[in-house]
Parts: structure tokens; sequence; C-alpha cells
């Protein structure tokens, strides 16, 4: 078996790829220049490939240096996470609030409230722990995270939920498929069509194969993606169809380039919403959290759909917030702006029978 990789040289190749110098590197590193470069002739030693070039200018990395890094994030990541999760809920005189956070709340929602709550108690340390929906529970559930981002727990009575906001998954189809045209889908035609799924780190896999099995809709074949923009894509073809949330695809939608349809006779609606664990209840500092994601979710939401704000969308420091951002990225835009973006492009196929059985 090889050795494993040193984590102080995966870091130190890393912070050299962002600052490009060995000098700069040692200062962030706290190291000397020759300790980083011995650091990376061992990792380049170790891994038998050379990862970055020496100039006259600098350093640059190798196009094998750069798919190496991209594993190195996600283990450097993860390694963080460890760290976090069993370290005290105070440490060195701080006290800190650990969420729970899926892709969506790190698209949508964490953007705007993470630094209002972060002005307001300056002096807390939030860690955010990027996980699927039942590892998160788990967490919670043993009193390593206090929040969860989540759709509501069903038959959990060990949580409570805090109510964010509401959203239905539908069937989203180009402007030229068939199903457009009738505006109505076709049980028949379903097996004969790939559905195209986000990928999700909740319960909605559950969520759709009892909907599905309760309106007698037997699809053959469903594909995950972990973004929704290639699905998005995929479906202006023609060619496959796709289950997302309307708000996606919201400005598609108005210019018909995209076409909305019910699953079924019946809504698939979603709850989203804030848990925590029942037995502790919930601090103060949890409290006006969950408040500044109450204030700041419909203004959010108005701007996903185009909509103009609410009048009593006035509340500060959030109607500030969020017309800052509006202004840097735009309406549409905003939504896609993500400091947390974690996740890569991979795609997974997967049998729909299966979903019900995997809340991943």
């Amino acid at each position: 078996m090889k050795s494993v990789l040193d984590s102080r040289q995966l870091l130190a190749a890393r912070v050299l790829a962002n600052t490009g110098s060995f000098t700069l590197a040692g200062q962030q590193l706290s190291l000397t220049q020759s300790a980083v470069s011995h650091a990376i002739k061992g990792l380049e030693e170790e891994v038998e490939c050379r990862l970055f070039l020496r100039t006259g200018k600098g350093v640059k990395i190798t196009p094998a240096g750069k798919h190496f890094l991209e594993y190195t994030d996600k283990i450097l990541m993860q390694m963080e996470t460890a760290r976090t999760l069993v370290a005290p809920r105070t440490t060195r005189g701080k006290e800190r609030l650990r969420l729970g956070v899926g892709l969506r709340a790190r698209e949508f929602i964490m953007p705007i409230v993470l630094p209002l709550f972060q002005k307001e108690y300056p002096n807390k340390l939030v860690t955010i722990e990027p996980g699927n929906y039942v590892e998160n529970l788990e967490l919670l559930e043993s009193g390593l995270l206090d929040l969860v981002f989540a759709v509501k727990p069903a038959g959990r009575p060990e949580f409570g939920y805090v109510h964010l906001y509401e959203d239905e998954l539908r069937f989203i189809v180009g402007a030229r498929h068939p199903w457009a045209r009738s505006g109505r889908f076709s049980r028949e035609d379903l097996a004969g069509n790939t559905l195209l799924l986000s990928l999700s780190t909740n319960n909605t896999p559950e969520l759709l194969a009892d909907h599905f099995r309760m309106e007698r809709i037997a699809p053959s074949h469903a594909v995950e993606m972990e973004k929704f923009e290639p699905i998005r894509d995929l479906v202006k073809s023609d060619l496959v169809v796709g289950v997302l949330s309307p708000l996606l695809v919201t400005k598609e939608l108005r210019e018909g380039s995209l076409v909305s349809l019910p699953l079924g006779s019946r809504p698939l609606l979603r709850q989203w919403g804030v848990a925590y664990a029942r037995k502790l209840g919930l601090a103060s500092m949890e409290q006006r959290f969950i408040e500044l994601c109450g204030l700041a979710v419909p203004g959010i939401l108005s701007r996903m759909e185009g909509l103009p704000a609410s009048p009593h969308e006035k509340k500060e420091p959030i109607a500030a917030a969020l017309a800052e951002q509006q202004q840097k990225y735009g309406c549409v835009a905003l939504m896609l702006v993500s400091a947390y973006n974690f996740l890569s492009d991979s795609i997974a196929g997967v049998n729909l029978g299966s979903i019900a059985m995997a809340a991943s």
C-alpha cells in the first residue's frame, strides 16, 4: 500500500497555486521559501508527477497539477469539516453556530444572510458543514450541528422546524416538445423519455417516488445531475424532460423557451425551512439567525421570479443587502452567486425505482 499524502504538502500546493510565488506562499503559511519548495518537491516525488513549473516570473501550475488540486481541495475541505464537527461548541473563547447547509441554501440564502448575521454577532464563529439530508440530520440529532436547512423532516418528532418557503416540483420541457404543444404530459410517452433530475441533497427522491406511485406514473429511467444549468440546457433541446422547481428557470419560462407542466393531478410541494433539535430548543443567537433568513427569503424569491419588491419589504438591513447584491449581480444571477459552491459537474445515472430507497 502506498503511503498517505501529507496534508501539509497538499496545503502548500494549494497556497502556492493561489499565490504563484514560493515567497508569498511561505508568508501565508508562516514558513520559509525553502520549506515550501521542499514540501512541493516532496509532494511531486510522492505522486511521481510534475505539478508546478518554475519560471523566471514565478511558478506556474501544470495541467496535471490543476486536476490534482481539484481533488486536493475536496480533501482539505473534508479535513476541515472533520475538525470543526468534533470541536466544542465554544472554542478559543468564542461560541460557534454550526450550520448544515445544502446546495440550494448555499446558493440562495447564505450569501445574503451570513454577512448580516456576522455584523450583529461579530464574535461568533459560523461553521458550515456541506452534506446531504441524511448526514446533516444525523449530525443535528447527535449535537454536532445546531441548525440544518432542509425539506421538512416527515415523521421525525425529535426535530423542531421553522418554515421558510415552499416550492413545487414540475415537469420542465422545451418549447417544441410534444408536451409543450399539447399542454399536458402523456403517461404512455413517459416511458420513452429520460427524466433529468437535480442531484438531491435532501429527501426529494423519496417525495418524488411516492408522488409518482400515487399518480400511477412509471418513468423508466432518470439521470441526476449536480447542477441545474446543464439540465436546463439539455431540456431546451427537446430530447429530455426535466423535473425541477420553476424557481430555477423563471427567466426561461417567461421567455417561452421552456414550459412547465404539473406532475400529475395534484401538485408536488416541498416545505423548506430550518430544523433544530427539539430537546435543546433554540438559543437567542439561533433564533436571530432564523429570523434573518425569514426576512431575506421573500425578497430572494421575488427577485428569482422577476417580481418587484413587496411594499412590506422595507426591513433593514435585509432590503439594503438584497439591493446591493442585485445591483452587483442582477436579478437572476444573484441566486447563482455562491461562495460555497464546492461541487463539480459530474453526472450519475440512477434507476428511478431506487430513488425511494435513497435520500442522498
